[in-house]
């Protein structure tokens, strides 16, 4: 049967060879006859006559090639597809080895920081921290602020032990300080303890700090729940009727904070979260205080006097100067003894510079206020920051006081040495000690500057 047909095949593929080649010679003798014969209907002649000639068995051996082909194009395909199926397989299996290796390196790291954390085993500093909570605090804000302060290193697994043991329900609102070495148990025992809750704060106001600063401090430290209303009311006349050494500042439209320089530095016990406005009232009493009551000892005078007896005395400038003068005093000397020539190089340049072609106070501590140092002042400021109470480009005092004088540093600034500088600088030694230099020409200046490093 396979025999017959195959001859078969055989001889119809013999039969179209001999048929086309009949049509070739046909299509010469047609072209050599008649040149007219129309395309079309040579075309339509051979189409029929091929369409007739192939039988049944051509068409389902061109069937069986076809499907044999595209057998073997899938049988291929599939070679192909498991070669790559195979090669991802291995790529996929090392990269997530690599991602499982990645993730426990990670895992264990963040399980060793967190109980490191938990146990306070990298924590040794006793320093007791500030910590105010407030009333709608989250546990997250509470992490947050232990975070800030140094207590912990992880809110998130402090947030985490606060929710499973429920303690952070129990905190009561207040001032805390709490001791940076202490685990996760004690900060929380210790928050739940009312009587680690303070009402009151004592606080050290150090001499120089200026009002931008002392309304963060404040802030930091319990004692004032609003930065803003602070720093509005010491710009403010509100005071003035109750203390008149306020009333009688002239007004300035270049000063920045009216208050600067009357916030008498000092050690004071503050409410917690007490008004603004009774802080302010604090320091304005206690300035009154050492500046018309107590009496002090002051060289050429055989009696304890008052600061304001001795502005009174010399009367040659105000108690708003004399605060402008002191603050400036404050803010260049090394030492309370120094502060009497400081003192004095100011008034001889306010008092007869010009004669030597100095025009100017020239004085560093005036650069950035109301910023205390350069940096101090915000990055985002700092590139074009042009203080309005710089001494170097302004003549004269500038517009009010830089910081808050110490009483030493107001009574120098009423009574300062008999001097005759002009100039004065700073060095500092190997072992951190400061030396002073001051002088009365500029020539002897220059030379200071280079024993001080400066030039």
């Amino acid at each position: 049967m396979s025999e017959n047909t195959d001859n078969r095949d055989n001889q119809n593929q013999e039969d179209i060879r001999l048929y086309r080649q009949r049509r070739v010679d046909q299509f010469r003798m047609h072209i050599e006859e008649d040149d007219s014969l129309p395309e079309a209907q040579a075309d339509s002649d051979f189409s029929d006559e091929i369409t007739s000639f192939s039988d049944e068995s051509t068409r389902a051996q061109i069937e069986r090639d076809s499907k044999r082909e595209l057998r073997r194009q899938k049988n291929e395909e599939k070679k192909i597809r498991r070669i790559k199926a195979g090669q991802n397989k291995k790529v996929y299996h090392i990269a997530w080895i690599a991602v499982v290796i990645i993730l426990s390196v990670v895992a264990s790291q963040f399980l060793i920081i967190g109980s490191n954390d938990f146990l306070a085993i990298t924590r040794e500093d006793e320093t007791p921290a500030t910590i105010i909570i407030e009333a709608d605090d989250t546990v997250n804000d509470v992490a947050k602020k232990l975070e800030d302060k140094g207590v912990i290193n992880s809110t998130g697994f402090f947030s985490v032990f606060a929710n499973i043991t429920g303690k952070i329900d129990d905190m009561e609102p207040g001032v805390y300080q709490i001791p940076k070495n202490k685990d996760y148990l004690a900060i929380l025992n210790h928050l739940q303890f009312t009587g680690n809750r303070q009402t009151t704060i004592t606080l050290q106001i150090t001499e120089g700090t200026n009002v931008l600063d002392l309304a963060h401090l404040l802030y930091e430290s319990g004692v004032t729940y609003d930065v803003d209303e602070f720093l509005r009311l010491c710009n403010s006349d509100e005071f003035d009727e109750d203390y008149s050494f306020l009333a009688d500042i002239d007004d300035n439209p270049n000063r920045i904070y009216k208050l600067e320089g009357y916030l008498f530095p000092d050690t004071y016990e503050f409410y917690v979260d007490e008004a603004p406005d009774l802080t302010i009232r604090r320091f304005l009493d206690n300035f009154y205080t050492r500046v018309f009551e107590t009496q002090y000892e002051v060289k050429g005078y055989s009696d304890t006097v008052t600061i304001s007896q001795l502005i009174n005395d010399k009367r040659n400038y105000t108690l708003d100067e004399i605060v402008n003068m002191a603050s400036i005093v404050q803010g260049e000397s090394a030492s309370s003894e120094e502060m009497f020539k400081v003192s004095s190089v100011i008034h001889n340049r306010l008092d007869y510079g010009p004669q030597y072609d100095i025009h100017t106070l020239g004085m560093d501590s005036t650069a950035y206020y109301p910023y205390k140092n350069a940096d101090s002042v915000p990055e985002e400021e700092l590139e074009s920051f042009v203080s309005t109470y710089g001494t170097y480009e302004r003549e004269g005092l500038p517009p009010g006081a830089i910081n808050s004088p110490c009483a030493d540093a107001l009574i120098a600034a009423v009574a300062p040495s008999d001097t005759d500088y002009l100039y004065f600088c700073h060095g500092v030694d190997s072992d951190g000690t400061v030396t002073s230099y001051f002088a009365s020409d500029y020539s002897t200046h220059m030379s200071n500057l280079s024993k001080a490093g400066l030039n």
